[in-house]
C-alpha cells in the first residue's frame, strides 16, 4: 500500500509540474490542447471577427510563473502584417524565433492574464497564399529557467475554405450556439462539410433549398466551422459552437 501511495504520489508530481498553465478561447472558454491548429479562411477581418482569435493565459500551480511567446515557424509569410497581443506589448510584425515579451511576464498563483490579448492575421483581404504561424507558450521560474510543459499553437489561414463568398451572402445559420440542432436558410441547395479547428472532415450534409435542419448531436462539444458549397462550386464558411 505504501509503495502504491508513494507511487501515485509521484505521479501527481509529476502533473503539477507538467502543467503549469492553460490556455483558453475567450469565446467560449475552451482549452486549447497541445498541438492544436486554430484555422480560418479569411484574412484582414475585424477587430470582433473570430479570426481575430483572443485567449488567455491561467497559472495552474500555487507558485508565480512567468510567460512568454515564442515564434517557432512561419510558412508562406515572413511574419509581418500578423497582430501578437499579450501581457500588454501588441506588434503587428512577429519574427522567427523570437519570443515577447521581452520580459517574461509574472502571473500569481491562481491569476489569470487575459485583456487585450489576441493572435491577428492583419494580411489584406484578398490574399489568396495559404499561411500559419506556430507560436509555443513557455512558462519560467523566478530565476529564468524553464518550468512545466510549452504549449503550441498554429494559427492557420486558408483561403480555399471560402470561395465566392458574395454569391451566398444571404445564408443564415442559427442559432451559433447550438446543442443539437442547427437551422439553416439558404435560397439553394447546399452541401454543408463540418470541420473541426484540427482542420479534419467530421460530418457532411445536405441542405435543402429555403430551411433546413441539421441534427448535430452526435458532435463533440467544441467550435466548428462549417463550409457550405453549392451546385457551381461556390463556397462560404460560418463557424458555429456546439454545446
Amino acid at each position: 500500500m505504501k509503495k502504491k501511495l508513494l507511487f501515485m504520489g509521484l505521479l501527481l508530481a509529476s502533473f503539477v509540474s507538467y502543467a503549469q498553465f492553460e490556455v483558453r478561447d475567450k469565446s467560449d472558454e475552451s482549452l486549447v490542447t497541445d498541438g492544436q491548429t486554430i484555422a480560418f479562411s479569411e484574412a484582414g477581418c475585424g477587430y470582433a471577427d473570430p479570426c481575430n482569435w483572443k485567449f488567455k493565459v491561467t497559472n495552474t500551480t500555487t507558485q508565480d510563473i512567468y510567460v512568454r511567446i515564442f515564434v517557432d515557424d512561419l510558412v508562406g509569410t515572413d511574419g509581418s502584417d500578423f497582430q501578437l497581443c499579450f501581457a500588454g506589448v501588441c506588434l503587428n510584425d512577429v519574427a522567427l524565433n523570437s519570443g515577447y515579451p521581452s520580459t517574461p511576464y509574472l502571473i500569481a498563483p491562481g491569476g489569470t492574464n487575459s485583456a487585450g490579448n489576441n493572435l491577428w492575421n492583419l494580411n489584406p483581404s484578398t490574399t489568396t497564399t495559404p499561411m500559419s504561424w506556430t507560436f509555443r507558450f513557455q512558462a519560467f521560474d523566478s530565476s529564468g529557467f524553464t518550468v512545466g510543459t510549452p504549449l503550441i499553437v498554429t494559427y492557420s489561414f486558408d483561403p480555399t475554405l471560402s470561395v465566392g463568398e458574395s454569391q451566398l451572402s444571404d445564408i443564415k445559420v442559427y442559432p451559433t450556439t447550438v446543442v443539437n440542432e442547427l437551422n439553416v436558410s439558404a435560397n439553394e441547395d447546399l452541401t454543408a462539410n463540418f470541420y473541426d479547428l484540427l482542420g479534419r472532415s467530421v460530418k457532411q450534409a445536405t441542405i435543402l433549398s429555403g430551411g433546413d435542419t441539421i441534427d448535430i448531436s452526435d458532435l463533440s462539444a467544441q467550435p466548428y466551422i462549417i463550409r457550405f458549397t453549392n451546385d457551381e462550386g461556390e463556397s462560404i464558411t460560418k463557424k458555429i459552437v456546439k454545446q
